[in-house]
């Protein structure tokens, strides 16, 4: 479905009512990672005084392909070292968005690591390990994150507990209007996390008026039987509110081939495109929501409707590691304020938009200037209808 300009427009309105309308503010507790992230950029060639970068990850593959049997040298420069993990870009992002966020993940241990200080004051953070590290090289296509995981190998529910106490972590919860459980992919224990939560918070609590949403990541590394696991649990939320899940594109592909015993590393032609895919993933589930981002668009899937709507290009990004995080800030953000689905779509995107574009996460002021752009590209692309279609990244 074409983005229209109506709708980006009733979405700016709505969003410059916010911010001179004084409510209630919800809270959102958003857990359970936490890491260094450098980003990068790898060097193809020096000319006197000029870089060369790798522009595309096909590029940058061919190199290393020269490399076999011989060894080979790349250049590495490091553009920028940031916090990182899902979990504080997303808490920090909703905390830019005016939402006081409740961070629980592995940002220092006993003292909190420096880098995190410049998180948003909105966000308190609940820091029970020391941070993973990652070196996020980025090109003009995509990006490849090499991380380092180890600290994460005891991170259990129990090490939770006993560092932050249950009491600190149940008043936090029973704080907040939304549960965001983001990193599945990258935390060993991540599921023991999420179902201690779940037993002894969630249930005890009887609330049953909770939004929760749910982020894998790239499922990769993980056996069909932990992936079919994890989709079980995260349906069993359900009892107690609604659940959105995320995926962009590549995960949605790769949950969809384990659940069918296709091998995806492969390149099995048996998987299909990613529309249908996602369908078969959120039909496999008892969810309200299934939210799945490619590069280009949103869809989501609910069960009496799919939605379809198309993104916007930044021709120049500043930042791509982190645009998925800022995208489900923007869709959480929404569903807090009890947007229509397409609104929050439509936010989900223009955040992660002006974070690509800028490299830092929007305020509201930032997203409605955002829109002011986007619709003036629209306008354009409808007079001169053989362009290209506008998108946006948030891999």
């Amino acid at each position: 479905m074409n983005t229209s300009i109506s709708a980006l427009s009733d979405l700016q309105k709505t969003l410059r009512s916010a911010l001179h309308t004084s409510s209630t503010p919800k809270k959102v507790f958003v857990g359970f990672d936490g890491f260094v992230d450098k980003i990068k950029r790898a060097v193809k060639e020096k000319q006197n005084t000029r870089t060369l970068y790798f522009e595309t990850i096909r590029d940058f593959s061919d190199r290393i392909l020269q490399a076999c049997g011989k060894s080979g040298q790349i250049q590495m420069d490091t553009q920028r070292i940031k916090f990182g993990g899902n979990a504080p870009i997303l808490a920090n992002t909703l905390g830019k968005l005016g939402v006081q966020t409740y961070c629980l993940g592995s940002m220092g241990y006993p003292q909190k690591h420096e880098i995190f200080s410049s998180m948003n004051p909105l966000c308190e953070a609940i820091s029970v390990l020391n941070p993973g590290l990652s070196d996020a090289i980025e090109f003009g296509d995509g990006k490849l994150i090499f991380s380092e995981l180890e600290v994460f190998d005891q991170y259990t529910w129990n090490h939770i507990v006993n560092i932050a106490g249950i009491d600190k972590i149940s008043r936090a919860i029973s704080e907040s209007t939304l549960l965001a459980f983001v990193d599945w992919a990258n935390l060993p224990h991540a599921s023991n996390i999420w179902e201690g939560i779940l037993e002894d918070i969630i249930k005890p609590s009887k609330r049953k008026d909770f939004l929760f949403f749910f982020d894998l990541c790239d499922p990769s590394k993980k056996t069909t039987e932990q992936i079919d696991e994890v989709l079980d649990l995260i349906s069993a939320f359900s009892g107690y509110g609604k659940v959105t899940l995320g995926l962009n594109e590549n995960e949605t592909l790769k949950i969809y081939a384990a659940l069918r015993g296709i091998d995806f590393s492969a390149g099995d032609l048996n998987v299909p495109a990613v529309g249908q895919a996602g369908d078969a993933v959120y039909k496999s589930m008892n969810i309200d929501a299934l939210l799945v981002h490619p590069i280009d668009r949103c869809i989501l899937f609910q069960q009496h409707e799919t939605v379809e709507l198309e993104g916007r290009l930044v021709t120049k990004p500043k930042v791509l590691t982190g645009g998925g995080d800022n995208l489900n800030a923007g869709y959480c953000l929404g569903l807090l304020s009890g947007f229509s689905s397409p609104q929050c779509m439509l936010l989900g995107m223009a955040a992660s938009g002006a974070y690509i574009e800028n490299g830092v996460s929007a305020d509201l002021q930032t997203i409605i200037q955002y829109l002011d752009v986007w619709m003036v590209e629209l306008g354009l692309r409808n007079a001169l209808p053989k362009q290209h279609v506008f998108s946006h990244r948030h891999e």
